[in-house]
């Protein structure tokens, strides 16, 4: 009986390390600090997303001010838009990410298409700070 004991302990202590290490899919909700390199240089956007099943709202604050997000998150693949308006122009900013939770903490890497601004790569990281 003991042997059956033990095993049971080992695949339950299998499951639960195996649980631990996969990114929560619903765990975007929070703080991101976002890095955004660009054509033209880099940028250091803040994020503020909250997440309801798989539907994403929230705030982008960058140079221009701060405007709303609207997107979606399917699984680890998260997808968002916000219209800012820089110096006059009005410009819509698509982004595409992957969530991941690294042993430093939870991020999310992609590409973003910047309307008349080109493309550019970016990668936030959840701000912890209490």
């Amino acid at each position: 009986m003991s042997r059956v004991l033990a095993a049971l302990l080992v695949i339950t202590g299998a499951t639960v390390a195996t649980a631990q290490q996969a990114p929560a899919a619903t765990g975007i909700t929070g703080k991101w600090q976002m890095t955004l390199e660009m054509e033209v240089g880099t940028s250091s956007p803040v994020l503020v997303f909250k997440q309801e099943a798989d539907k994403l709202t929230g705030t982008y604050t960058g140079r221009y001010g701060e405007y709303p997000l609207v997107g979606k998150i399917d699984g680890k693949k998260v997808e968002f838009v916000v219209t800012i308006n820089a110096e006059g122009t009005e410009t819509r900013m698509a982004f595409t990410g992957e969530l991941t939770t690294t042993p430093t903490g939870d991020v999310v890497r992609g590409g973003a298409e910047l309307g008349g601004m080109g493309q550019a790569t970016w990668l936030a990281k959840r701000d912890i700070k209490k």
